[in-house]
């Protein structure tokens, strides 16, 4: 008991001397952060951690609380409750909150780990890092805070690592003094922050302890500046996928101590910690200069792709001894590949892809092969073959060389040799001969085998189903021939195969159904015969099959109904008879249905393309691509389906599809909607069958519809009913039926584009909603009853009634004052004289009165017949007038611009084209028709009457064509004035009397001048001098969109002006038809990026612009099937630049001047970089005009 109260008493003693101590501390101590730690330390030893732990919250521990809970203030959304631990009181642990880390020693905040909590909320970083003075790491990643800015005022003495990227930080720049205030910084991550600003001049300074700055998919801009080297511990630098422009600064990887300008004008201080820079996605331009990989020694990974780099490959990069990962793809990189790229001996991928390198493959290349996994050479102009020397490459797994100049036959020995290639890739070459037997004779692990777009001949070896573990097989776009082997029924794994556009015959082999993981299967465009095998329903992964083009016949089998993820169907231009089988309606994943042109007979199935169950496993995130079919070309079928699947942006180089059926327009729409309600087939293409009965009535109830072509059948009955429910069609194909009854379901379809009814026997008033009324008349032909716009009235009015009433009318009440006037008593002869001057006066105002009244009768008269003529003219031509119920629509002016034509009314256009005759039509273009009108000035104006489309008011009109009117440069056809009356748009233009380029190009009548090759290269340079104003200096910037030789016009000079510009910014303002407004150009100019995104760009006019200058220097159309077969006019100038024969590609009737030939291959040279496939690697504008004038000057 006494020994108790003894140690009791020495206890109190103690906590008395403690607390002492403690407010001692507090009040006189210089360094309180080594007492309080003395303290905490006896507290520890006397075993009174209370006593401690309140002395400690007084101080350190309170304020980082204080801190962290005034971080959670600002937090304002915490949907998984990640903060809740964080409560006020002074019994709570900030160390035992989530993501909060102490020191086990000082109990001080150390992490704080919050990533990917979903926190929404405005955080002041100054505010978080205040009190919190021991914070060694924050990672604040994954969020959606938002930061005013990046200040970390005084208190980031100990923060190592700052990690706040995935949130957005508003500041107009990083603080240039952000690693001079926080000298401790490792880590540095803001990467998807939407930084904005450049980087300062002064960033770097302090940098010495910076390990890793990670400032990726940002839109930072500016130069790189120079300082990078003061960062002496940097081992990583991700700046990809931002806006930085410029040279790469001389010190990112050398440690130049002095630069002046530019150049390194000091030494250069040992430096070996950087392993990895990536810089790509950006804008760095120039040369890459060889001094910025004198020491590179510790580099594990290069990546600079998509830049805009020129020159050749630094040798110097042959000292990086460890880097394992090179990536210099999407730049301008040029010259030969250097053979020095062979001492690489620690390399694993190497990407140069997509740059300009020409000559062969260099052999000491295949030095690197031990360590080589990825070899990508493609979309570059190398020639020759593989050397025999990658033998050697037992690693190598991905071998692309894609898109070259590479000739000669399969290199087997090598490709044999290759023991781990999993992937070989060498579409768009011109390799020859036969695929060689033994291709798959050592059952290499080949996964991927791709050899489209070359020259192979003969069969196809039955050995190359040995590659047992294929994939992907793509034979596509060569010539082989023979039969299908059995064999390919071995190729278990198969998911894709293409051979479209062979020469294959005889049946397809039922072993394919064997292939059960097979989801896309294309053999269009051969000579395959006989009946579907039943075993394809057996593919029951299968998502495209595509057998259009060849020669089938037989039944559709009923088997496809169980085919639950197909997607896509085209068996379109075969011999397929017999009924269409009920069952198809079952398949629940159609998007895309083609039959046409076959000898299909009996009913359309109830029910096909209605999706019961929603979408299986469909095709998601796509883009469909349809060109449509020119009508009246005798080209059958609705339009054809372009890629986005099986078939590779690669393979529309040649675009063999556009030339197979002359084509007026480009659509895109998304190929899968999110509403579930519109998971329906979206075309549905039966046309130029036997189809007869009537159609069913649940097809009105496929709501994602757009396109629905069941022409030149024999369908009868009426439209159902059910069609006012389709609201997304944008083309319609009923012609050449026997169906009958009224549009009027068609009434409220706002988003039609083509409708075509004709040839069969509808009555009734054509509906004056949606747009029925302001389709072309043709549409509408050779239905006897039917009536209204845009056909003839449906109540024709007598003009001559209200005349003869009128006349009538006054007859009678003349008479009666005749009459009258008889009895008049006879005066005396004064008076007589006086009342004949009377009578008189009254008789001569009488007849100027009666003169004004048939003046008035007779402008009427003219008018309504005028207006009449227009209406029934439009009946018999492809054309139709809405004026809209305008009570006066001749008396309405037309608005001109600064150099304005006298007024001019709409009844003068009229007149002025003898009622938009045909005689004054010059030309229809993709926009409307074009009228030539004189008017009585004896003066000349072109007038373009725009097509109907879905207009939203006059506003976005009225505000398009001032800003177009006020476009003046001297190389383009300046809009003079424009007339809206009722539905109709009309703008007036300059007219030009030298025509168009294509006409005056491809048409010689032997009356107008020939187009010589000066005056060939004052068009070119005229045309770009126009393109080039509204890329650069017009406001606002202008993208043509459709450039083409037809829209390039002559004066009467022959001066060239560039026409039709802002025409689909003007209908994309006025149309909200989703794939009007998708509208990509014309085929044959159309560059192949178009065909992926449907962004229309300055770099796709660039493209338009070089298909001109072949135009003009070889004087070929742009798509001509017979001359060019199976390419165009770029795909066959590239095929005779690649053999070396430039001058067979110019026009022979430029040969006469054999001087001016070399002038000619310059502009050839020009126009080839304009089309590079490419966009990034086509020039300018401003760079296009510059080229031409210096070929000129010299």
């Amino acid at each position: 008991m006494e020994a108790d109260l003894r140690i009791h008493g020495i206890r109190l003693i103690t906590t008395n001397v403690v607390l002492v101590l403690g407010f001692l501390c507090r009040v006189y101590a210089p360094t309180p952060r080594n007492q309080n730690q003395v303290i905490h330390n006896v507290s520890l030893n006397l075993h009174k951690p209370n006593y401690g732990r309140h002395l400690q919250q007084s101080t350190g521990e309170t304020s980082d609380k204080e801190a962290l809970l005034r971080f959670k203030a600002q937090i304002t959304g915490d949907p998984r409750g990640v903060l809740s631990t964080w409560k006020e009181g002074s019994d709570e642990d900030p160390c035992s909150w989530y993501g909060v880390t102490c020191a086990s020693s000082l109990r001080r905040v150390v992490d704080i780990k919050l990533q990917n909590a979903d926190l929404e909320g405005d955080v002041v970083l100054n505010s978080l890092l205040d009190g919190l003075d021991k914070l060694e790491l924050l990672d604040l990643s994954g969020n959606q805070l938002h930061f005013p800015n990046l200040s970390v005022g005084e208190s980031c003495a100990s923060l190592q690592t700052l990690i706040l990227a995935g949130n957005r930080i508003h500041a107009a720049e990083i603080p240039p003094d952000l690693f001079l205030t926080c000298r401790t910084l490792e880590v540095v991550n803001l990467a998807h922050t939407n930084l904005t600003s450049s980087l300062p001049s002064t960033l770097f300074t302090g940098c010495g302890s910076l390990q890793l700055l990670d400032l990726s998919y940002n839109n930072l801009k500016g130069n790189l500046p120079y300082g990078i080297s003061q960062c002496s511990s940097l081992e990583e630098l991700r700046l990809s996928s931002n806006l930085f422009s410029g040279q790469l600064p001389l010190d990112i990887i050398t440690d130049c101590v002095q630069v002046e300008d530019g150049i390194c004008n000091g030494p250069h201080a040992s430096r070996t910690n950087l392993q990895l820079l990536d810089l790509s996605l950006n804008r760095l331009l120039g040369p890459i200069v060889g001094t910025i990989f004198s020491q590179c020694q510790s580099l594990v990974s290069i990546d600079l792709s998509s830049n805009a780099f020129t020159g050749a490959i630094p040798v110097s990069l042959e000292g990086c001894s460890e880097l394992q990962y090179l990536n210099l793809s999407n730049n301008k990189l040029g010259n030969s590949i250097p053979a020095s790229l062979g001492n690489l001996n620690s390399i694993k991928t190497l990407d140069l892809s997509n740059n300009t390198f020409t000559g062969a493959i260099p052999e000491e290349l295949a030095y690197a092969c031990p360590t080589l996994i990825k070899l990508d050479l493609s979309v570059n102009n190398v020639t020759g073959s593989l050397p025999s020397s990658f033998s050697s490459c037992k690693s190598l797994q991905h071998l692309n060389l894609a898109s070259n100049n590479l000739s000669g036959p399969f290199p087997t020995d090598v490709i044999v040799s290759l023991e781990s290639l999993q992937n070989l890739i060498l579409t768009f070459n011109g390799f020859t001969g036969r695929i060689p037997s033994d291709i798959c004779s050592g059952s290499p692990p080949l996964k991927k085998l791709m050899l489209p777009n070359n020259g192979f001949t003969g069969q196809i070896p039955t050995s190359l189903f040995n590659c047992s573990e294929l994939n992907l097989l793509d034979l596509t776009f060569n010539h082989l021939k023979g039969e299908i082997p059995p064999e390919i029924g071995r190729l278990s794994n198969l998911e894709s195969l293409s051979m479209w556009y062979n020469q294959f015959t005889g049946e397809i082999p039922k072993e394919i159904g064997m292939l059960s993981k097979l989801r896309v299967l294309i053999l269009n465009n051969n000579l395959l015969s006989g009946s579907l095998p039943d075993e394809l329903a057996n593919c029951t992964q299968l998502q495209w099959l595509m057998l259009s083009n060849n020669q089938l016949n037989g039944s559709i089998p009923a088997s496809f109904g169980t085919l639950q993820k197909l997607t896509m169907l085209e068996m379109g231009n075969n011999s397929m008879s017999g009924p269409i089988p009920p069952e198809i309606a079952n398949a629940s994943s159609f998007l895309w249905v083609d039959l046409n042109s076959n000898f299909l007979s009996g009913n359309i199935p109830s029910g096909i393309g209605r999706h019961s169950n929603g979408p299986v496993d469909r095709l998601h995130g796509q883009v469909f691509t349809f060109i449509r079919n020119y009508l009246g070309t005798g080209c059958r079928g609705s339009g054809t389906l372009l890629e986005f699947a099986g078939i590779t942006q690669e393979a529309l180089r040649p675009t063999p599809l556009m030339n197979s059926c002359n084509s007026s327009r480009v659509y895109g729409w998304d190929s899968l909607n999110d509403d579930p309600d519109l998971s329906t087939i979206q075309v549905l293409d039966l046309s130029y069958n036997r189809l007869e009965g009537s159609i069913p009535g649940d097809m009105g109830y496929l709501s994602a519809l757009v396109v629905l072509s069941l022409g030149n059948n024999m369908l009868e009955g009426t439209i159902p009913a059910t069609f006012t429910h389709l609201r997304t069609v944008g083309i319609l194909d009923l012609s050449h039926n026997k169906l009958h009854g009224t549009l009027s379901p068609l009434a409220n379809w706002t988003f039609l584009v083509e409708i075509d009814v004709s040839y069969n026997n509808f009555s009734g008033e054509i509906p004056q909603t949606g747009q029925l009324s302001i389709a072309p008349a043709a549409g509408f032909q050779h239905n006897p009853g039917l009536c209204g716009e845009p056909l003839r009235s449906c109540h024709m009015s007598d003009f001559g009634n209200g005349v003869s009433e009128e006349c009538v009318r006054r007859s009678s009440a003349d008479s009666v004052c005749i009459n009258n006037r008889n009895r008049f008593t006879v005066l005396p002869w004064a008076n007589s004289i006086v009342m004949g001057i009377i009578i008189a006066v009254a008789l001569l105002c009488m007849l100027i009165v009666w003169g004004v009244i048939v003046r008035a009768k007779k402008r009427q008269k003219d008018t309504d017949e005028m207006l009449t003529n227009l209406q029934m003219a439009s009946c018999q031509r492809n054309s139709s007038w809405n004026l809209g119920g305008e009570r006066e629509p001749l008396s309405i002016n037309v608005a001109t611009f600064e150099r304005p034509l006298r007024k001019l009314t709409f009844a003068q256009l009229i007149e002025a084209t003898n009622g938009f005759s045909q005689e004054s039509l010059v030309g229809i273009g993709g926009f409307g028709e074009v009228y030539r009108a004189e008017l009585k000035d004896g003066s000349t104006v072109a007038i373009k009457k725009l097509l109907h489309f879905s207009y939203q008011g006059d506003r976005e009109f009225t505000a398009e064509m001032e800003t177009l009117g006020k476009i003046k440069h001297r190389n383009l056809v300046p809009l003079v004035g424009y007339c809206k009356v009722g539905e109709e748009r009309l703008l007036v233009y300059e007219y030009m009397h030298g025509g168009s380029l294509d006409d005056r190009l491809h048409t010689d009548d032997g009356t107008r001048e020939k187009l010589t090759w000066e005056l060939r290269k004052q068009i070119a340079c005229g045309a770009a001098r126009g393109l080039c104003f509204l890329h650069h200096f017009c406001r606002p910037h202008i993208i043509h969109r459709d450039m083409k030789s037809s829209n390039v016009l002559l004066d009467r000079s022959l001066e060239a002006r560039v026409s039709d510009f802002g025409m689909a910014r003007l209908i994309s303002a006025l149309d909200t038809h989703l794939s009007v407004s998708t509208l990509a150009g014309t085929p044959g100019y159309v560059p192949p990026e178009y065909y992926q995104s449907f962004r229309c760009t300055f770099k796709g006019d660039i493209y338009s612009f070089g298909v001109i200058l072949l135009e003009l220097l070889t004087g070929k159309k742009p798509t001509d099937k017979e001359f060019f077969e199976d390419t165009n006019l770029v795909g066959w100038v590239r095929q005779i630049v690649s053999e070396r024969r430039p001058a067979d590609c110019l026009d022979p009737r430029l040969q006469s001047d054999p001087s001016s030939q070399y002038e000619m291959l310059q502009y050839l040279q020009i126009a080839c970089d304009c089309v590079q496939d490419i966009p990034s690697r086509r020039p300018t504008m401003l760079q296009i005009v510059s080229m031409l004038k210096a070929v000129t000057a010299s």
